[in-house]
């Protein structure tokens, strides 16, 4: 293998690359229009959970970050979330207010996109705050509870994925303001 593959496909990015594959397995659940497809979904999800903590966790503790890695690992991150806020408020999974924090949240990510590029095009680092991990994993939280609420045809797991999401949302605004101001 050329030491460029061997750079490129460390354990990491190939984690970190999977979850963007998964998601047409994730799509596939909520089209299935079943109990057995929003299981699926759910999985799916719960996978690309899974490997986002694994994919991290692996580069810092054997020393595989990457530039690629450092760019890809928020863009996938950022994918799965939108696609399956995308999914959840489409196939009427949540309430329709939860319109509002999954604008929110979607809205948030375009910006940070944005300053993280202008940030890093600058020649200065963007380091992400613990703030936006939790908010990442509040997120993914809320969204598993919400698919979780629809298969079990659940009143209480549905309020607490709804009220994940909206504290989510409000993460989101509190760390994007954070970021925002520290490029001024």
């Amino acid at each position: 293998m050329s030491k460029f593959l061997s750079k490129l496909l460390t354990v990491p990015n190939i984690l970190t690359i999977s979850r963007m594959l998964l998601l047409p397995f994730f799509a596939l659940g909520f089209f299935m229009n079943s109990k057995a497809g929003l299981v699926l979904s759910l999985a799916v999800f719960v996978c690309c959970c899974i490997s986002d903590f694994l994919d991290g966790y692996y580069a810092r503790t054997y020393k595989q970050t990457t530039k690629l890695g450092q760019m890809l690992d928020p863009l996938a991150d950022k994918i799965v979330v939108s696609i399956a806020l995308l999914f959840i408020v489409g196939f009427h999974v949540v309430s329709r207010y939860a319109i509002i924090p999954a604008s929110v949240i979607l809205c948030r990510e375009i910006i940070i996109s944005g300053v993280r590029d202008a940030t890093e095009f600058s020649g200065q680092n963007f380091k992400t705050l613990f703030l936006s991990k939790f908010k990442t994993a509040t997120q993914m939280l809320a969204i598993s509870m919400a698919i979780l609420a629809s298969i079990l045809k659940s009143q209480g797991v549905s309020a607490i994925g709804e009220t994940l999401l909206w504290l989510s949302s409000a993460i989101a605004i509190i760390s994007g303001c954070i970021y925002c101001k520290r490029q001024m």
